[in-house]
This record gives structure tokens, C-alpha cells and sequence, in this order.
């Protein structure tokens, strides 16, 4: 009875890993990107009118985490994560930016 209860157990757990994978980083991922971006425009405080520098992403099983370089704002990173693991819409939120203290460097 142990036996068969724990080949049921990790045939379900094989299967729950496979699962996250694909809809976790083998999946389109669009409307993440969208959000994020959305998230890094409402950051910087640019709103439609932010252009971008550079852009770097790294999907996993439980995040998405993107690094933005906006034009005259900076560098920021976003991090999107779904609710439940494998369920559920993604959350994104801004997790390093630019310092507000920082002054710029003088002009020669």
C-alpha cells in the first residue's frame, strides 16, 4: 500500500514540475512583458513616452525577473510572480531602481 501511495505521489509530482515549467517559462509570455513594462513606465514616471536603452529577462519556474535601462531614468529591474505557483495571474512589481538621491554627474 506505501509502495503504490508513493509511485502515485511522485508520478504527481513529476507531473506538477512539468507543468510549472511549461507555463512558467516555456509558455508565451506576452502579457507578463506587457505588465512589466507597464510596471517599469509607472516607475519611472514616463509613462507612455519612456524609450529604452537596453532589456534583459530571465524566466524561471517561479519568477520572471527583467532588467530595464530606460533613456534619462535608469536602470530598473521587475520581478513577476504568479499567485499560486502554477496557477493564477502574474504579479509585477518594481525591485531596484535608480536612487532619488543620486545627483548627476557635473558637465564639463
Amino acid at each position: 500500500m506505501k509502495r503504490k501511495f508513493f509511485s502515485s505521489f511522485s508520478v504527481l509530482l513529476v507531473l506538477l514540475c512539468v507543468w510549472t515549467a511549461y507555463a512558467n517559462v516555456l509558455s508565451d509570455d506576452a502579457d507578463v512583458r506587457a505588465k512589466a513594462r507597464a510596471t517599469v513606465d509607472q516607475a519611472a514616471g514616463c509613462g507612455d513616452d519612456c524609450k529604452l536603452e537596453g532589456l534583459r529577462g530571465d524566466r524561471g519556474m517561479l519568477e520572471e525577473r527583467i532588467e530595464y535601462d530606460v533613456v534619462k531614468h535608469g536602470r530598473y529591474v521587475v520581478v513577476c510572480r504568479r499567485a499560486l505557483i502554477v496557477a493564477g495571474d502574474h504579479a509585477c512589481e518594481v525591485t531596484e531602481q535608480p536612487s532619488a538621491t543620486r545627483t548627476p554627474a557635473p558637465r564639463p
